[in-house]
Formats: C-alpha cells, sequence, structure tokens
C-alpha cells in the first residue's frame, strides 16, 4: 500500500510542476487579515482576483490597502497569492510553537505560551530589587529607561 501512496505522491509532485504560474501587477483593493486573503484589481484589466491568499504555509504579509502589489496565478484557476507589495502593514512568520510579527510599530517574539517582552520585562523588575549590601547597587533609574527603550521595540 505504501508504494501506490508514495506514486499517487509522485504523479500530484509532477502535475504541480506542470501548471504554469502567471504573474500580474494589481492594487490592493481590501484586506481579509482573519482570513489571510484580500481582493486585487489588475492594474492592466482593471478585473478583481478575490481571495488573493496573503501567504503560503507559513509566511504571511498583510499588504496596506491601495499600494500596488505582484501576485503570481496558478495557471488558468482563480488560485492567486501574494509575492510582494509596495507596503506592508505587518508581516507574520510562523514555525511549529515560534512566531514572529513585524508591525511598524514594532516586533512581536513569541514561542509557545511566551513573549519575549514580557520575559524582558520581568528580568529588569527583578533586578531593580535587587539590594546591595556592600558595594555599588543597581541604577534603577538607568534599567527602568533600558525597560521603555525596549517597550519601543517590543510592542507585545
Amino acid at each position: 500500500m505504501g508504494g501506490i501512496s508514495e506514486f499517487n505522491e509522485l504523479i500530484s509532485q509532477r502535475i504541480r510542476e506542470l501548471i504554469p504560474t502567471q504573474t500580474d501587477w494589481a492594487t490592493v483593493k481590501d484586506v481579509n487579515w482573519e482570513k489571510k486573503t484580500m481582493t486585487a484589481t489588475g492594474l492592466k484589466d482593471d478585473l478583481d482576483y478575490h481571495d488573493v491568499l496573503l501567504g503560503i504555509g507559513s509566511d504571511f504579509k498583510k499588504p496596506k490597502v491601495g499600494t500596488k502589489c505582484l501576485i503570481g496565478i496558478v495557471g488558468n484557476s482563480a488560485n492567486a497569492f501574494l509575492i510582494a507589495a509596495d507596503e506592508v502593514e505587518e508581516i507574520l512568520i510562523v514555525s511549529g510553537e515560534s512566531q514572529l510579527t513585524v508591525k511598524e510599530q514594532g516586533f512581536i517574539v513569541k514561542h509557545g505560551g511566551e513573549n519575549l517582552k514580557n520575559i524582558f520585562s520581568d528580568m529588569i523588575d527583578e533586578i531593580n530589587k535587587i539590594i546591595v549590601v556592600n558595594g555599588r547597587s543597581i541604577n534603577v533609574a538607568a534599567m527602568t529607561a533600558i525597560k521603555e527603550r525596549l517597550n519601543t521595540v517590543l510592542i507585545e
């Protein structure tokens, strides 16, 4: 039974390789970030492409509405996907339990139930609690300033 399913997979792969992918320049009309799709209007024919995928697999881009983008169209079907956009509001990369989000306001780095910003914030709070009996104590004001700087880069 394993040989038949392997054969079917090889045939499916070969068929996918034979389907041509075309590209088209378009303008982003609207974006549904929850569904990771958009509608784009072709620049040369003013026709709409509906349900254009904003990514394939683990990499998604949220383009700004009204910007120019390059989309790929698989064969003569309605299956289209975003290749690139002049401007993006957000990029999401997922690998297993790890997630990196890039937004105009900053970055979000998560793994499992943990969040890098919260980890750094907790660490700085604990460092600020250190009391040195002999010698020089921690500079709480400097650590607080570092925490504020960190919060401008890591937004969540």
